[in-house]
């Protein structure tokens, strides 16, 4: 019997419907085979409407000759169907939470974090009773319904690679020489240490301990090895008898200001201060951490910005900004809280 109203049909329905319909069976009789009505069946041939080719015959030199014709496909069928029905989802579970909205809107545009960060601050310091994953986050995004923030202006854009072949070895001891338990981030006090340019002389050095994201950022009049030296000079000074602990190792690039091995080991006191240890040339997924929060570095310094105008009161404000941003991978705790939680075994 047939059964009243429209409604969708299933697969099966879909390759009965086109089963028929290459038949030549009438429209009426097709929607009481299928127990729907009429206008089920019309739109259901609407939805799957496509052009296939019809070959017709085979000319003397056994060319194929074909006509297009309008057919229907149960596969374009589906997909279209389940395509409108992801968008049948459940309502917004934003509600009418406006302050949870203003809240990620201030952190992501004003503080710089990321949508991302933001759910993870929220989530641990319970901020709000509104509670959606990343995923849910980046689709209301991209729906608009957060009216200031865009996904382009997220600077969401893919990373590209390109392989290049080392043609020198490193200018100090390899990175192959180090210790497994550094590479495992098990422990406390292992650095790495790149530069971020401008578009003078003036360079930023910086340095990140590879298990907590700890940043110390320095900047200096040029990339020359005796400035990267007096940097790590002020850092033992600053830091006294308790730098040994706290710096171990550094693992660098092979730039030139790099190079002098030995003066960045040597002591200003007496003795060796750390151990430093070269990576592959041209494989800076080897100081992976401190590539990464260099990313975090560039949104507030772009390339081409003039360090040397950038005064020593925000080279801090950066600092602190990277070092206080909420971080997945300590479950949304923040650089400095970890690293204030390792200071504080050592004293």
């Amino acid at each position: 019997m047939r059964k009243k109203g429209a409604r969708n049909l299933t697969y099966t329905q879909r390759l009965q419907l086109e089963a028929c319909l290459r038949v030549g069976l009438h429209k009426q009789r097709i929607a009481e085979k299928l127990g729907v009505c009429l206008s089920t069946v019309y739109n259901e041939i609407n939805r799957g409407k496509c052009t296939q080719k019809e070959y017709s015959y085979t000319d003397w030199i056994g060319e194929r000759h074909y006509n297009q014709v309008i057919a229907y496909s149960p596969n374009i069928a589906e997909e279209k169907y389940r395509f409108n029905m992801s968008s049948h989802g459940a309502s917004l579970k934003l509600g009418n939470d406006w302050d949870f909205v203003r809240y990620v809107e201030k952190r992501v545009l004003t503080d710089r974090l990321s949508p991302c960060a933001v759910l993870g601050e929220i989530k641990r310091k319970r901020l709000f009773r509104t509670n959606i994953s990343k995923t849910t986050m980046y689709r209301y995004i991209e729906q608009g319904l957060f009216m200031n923030i865009s996904l382009k202006a997220l600077n969401l854009r893919p990373r590209r690679y390109r392989k290049i072949v080392a043609k020198r070895p490193p200018k100090g001891v390899s990175i192959e020489k180090r210790p497994n338990e550094i590479a495992k981030r098990n422990s406390f006090g292992h650095w790495e240490m790149d530069c971020v340019v401008g578009s003078t002389l003036s360079t930023l050095l910086v340095l990140t301990e590879r298990l907590t994201r700890q940043e110390i950022i320095f900047r200096m009049p040029n990339r020359k090895a005796e400035s990267v030296i007096h940097c790590l000079n002020v850092l033992e000074r600053r830091y006294g008898a308790m730098f040994r602990k706290v710096f171990k190792t550094i693992t660098v690039d092979n730039g030139s200001e790099f190079s002098d091995s030995k003066a960045i080991e040597r002591s200003i006191f007496r003795g060796k201060r750390l151990s430093v240890y070269y990576c592959h040339p041209y494989c800076s997924c080897e100081r992976g951490s401190n590539e990464r929060l260099n990313r975090e570095i560039r949104r507030l310094i772009p390339k081409g910005t003039d360090i040397s105008k950038i005064s020593i009161q925000d080279v801090k404000a950066v600092e602190d900004w990277v070092n206080a941003y909420p971080r997945e991978i300590f479950d949304y705790a923040t650089s400095a809280e970890k690293f204030d939680e390792e200071i504080a075994k050592l004293q």
